[in-house]
Order: C-alpha cells, then sequence, then structure tokens
C-alpha cells in the first residue's frame, strides 16, 4: 500500500495540509437532487419509446448520461440541477483507488457540484463528487454476484468515493427484481455481509421526495465499514452509505 508522501504528492498533486479526509459530506439534500434528475431521465427515455428491456448495461448508462447532460442540465428544468450548480456529467472517466496504485479505475457516473465559494471546501477536487456505479439486476444479473460483488464492493474496497462518505448505486430492475426481495436477502448472506463490511442493511429513506414511484423504488440507503489506509498517513476510512436507486426498466 503507497503511504510514501513524495509518492502520494506526486500522484493526487498536492500536500496534505491542502484538504481532509473525508471530505465534508454532500448531504442529503445533493442525494435527493440527482434523484429527481434521475427520475426525470428515465421518464425522458420512456417518453421518447426507448426500451430498456434487453439493453446492454452500458449502452443504458451511456444514453442516461447523455439525457441527464443534454436535456437535464442543460436546460435547468429539474430544480436545484442545471450549468450553474454542477459541472458536466462524466461517464467513465478514469480515477485512482485508495492507496494510488491502481490509476484507471472508472466509476460509471460523476456528478460534481461547482463549488464557486470564497472558500473552497477542503477537499482534492478531483475525488470531490458524487461517484455512481450502474449495474442491471434481472435473470441473468443477480443482485448478489453483479450488483454487489462486482459494483457495490467498488466502493467499499476504495476504488471508487475512498474519499466521500457518500455514493449511489443505480439498479436497471427487470423482471419483478426488488431491493426487499432480492438486494436485501443477497447481501444477508454470511460471506457476501462480511465482504461487503455491512453496517447496516438497505433500510428506505425516509423522506417524502425518496418515495417509490410507478418507475422507481423507494430510495434506500444502507451503510458499510471500509478501514483501508488513505494517503499521507490520514488515517483509516470512515464508514461509507450507499443509496441505492432502482429504476425499472421493462
Amino acid at each position: 500500500m503507497n503511504q510514501d508522501p513524495t509518492n502520494a504528492i506526486f500522484t493526487l498533486g498536492v500536500r496534505p495540509e491542502a484538504f481532509r479526509l473525508p471530505h465534508p459530506r454532500l448531504g442529503l439534500p445533493v442525494i435527493l437532487v440527482v434523484r429527481r434528475v434521475l427520475l426525470r431521465a428515465f421518464e425522458i427515455l420512456f417518453e421518447r419509446g426507448l426500451s430498456l428491456v434487453s439493453e446492454k448495461e452500458d449502452r443504458v448508462t451511456a444514453t442516461l448520461r447523455n439525457v441527464i447532460e443534454n436535456d437535464l442540465r442543460r436546460t435547468g428544468s429539474v430544480p436545484g440541477f442545471n450549468s450553474r450548480t454542477y459541472c458536466a456529467l462524466v461517464r467513465q472517466a478514469q480515477t485512482e483507488n485508495f492507496d494510488l496504485t491502481r490509476l484507471g479505475k472508472a466509476p460509471d457516473l460523476c456528478f460534481k457540484l461547482r463549488n464557486d465559494e470564497e472558500e473552497p471546501r477542503p477537499a482534492l477536487s478531483t475525488h470531490d463528487a458524487l461517484f455512481v456505479e450502474c449495474k442491471p439486476v434481472d435473470a441473468h444479473h443477480a443482485a448478489g454476484s453483479v450488483y454487489c460483488d462486482k459494483g457495490l464492493s467498488r466502493f467499499v474496497e476504495g476504488d471508487y468515493a475512498w474519499a466521500m462518505g457518500e455514493a449511489m448505486m443505480i439498479g436497471y430492475a427487470r423482471a419483478g427484481r426488488t431491493i426487499p426481495k432480492h438486494l436485501v436477502p443477497a447481501m444477508q448472506k454470511p460471506d457476501r455481509f462480511e465482504a461487503l463490511k455491512t453496517a447496516e442493511l438497505p433500510k428506505p429513506v425516509e423522506v417524502s421526495e425518496a418515495v417509490g414511484t410507478e418507475r422507481a423504488e423507494t430510495l434506500h440507503a444502507s451503510r458499510h465499514r471500509r478501514g483501508f489506509p488513505w494517503p499521507f498517513c490520514k488515517g483509516f476510512a470512515c464508514d461509507i452509505v450507499i443509496y441505492h436507486s432502482w429504476h425499472r426498466c421493462d
């Protein structure tokens, strides 16, 4: 693990006093803005007659990103989400993992707030965002082996969002897959429960804006311990809250 300050400065480009870990929380209001954006983006996909029943993950994510960026951020049609408050939505931008040994990690989406305040956030700008991983959940893509083991685990292991206290998983749900009936049981299996360092299983976010719709489940959140060492000997990683936003794609 890379704890050499010289190597860390070389990779991150800043000295340790320039930022703090974890970064200041984005907070539930930011999560709910992104949730509104996702709900509207999926509405647009269906309004335009796009079928998501059999489309592969990358194609759905690319289309979703383009709708969010070109239809929503540009127009500001979703309250709180526009070109003045958010940077351009990035898909699969390369970033570094927690110990800076893997430089080509690529989360599916990255929602980054603009920071126009006189006092900038004490954060690494390149790692200060809501990082999102997207996975299909259906008969061919299990909630456990795909969504958890190949998606959610990347946040727990420090590949993505290692400097943050929050992140998001988007589920492209098909064939009746739901969080209570499929994700929670998959996460409860002893080996996976331990591997994901689960502190709290997914439970509904209890605010009105998180309630489910005809095409989306209620927003859920789970909490996971991490504990890997942060660079610059800044201690060990705090817990991370993962928000689960599942959207019906059939």
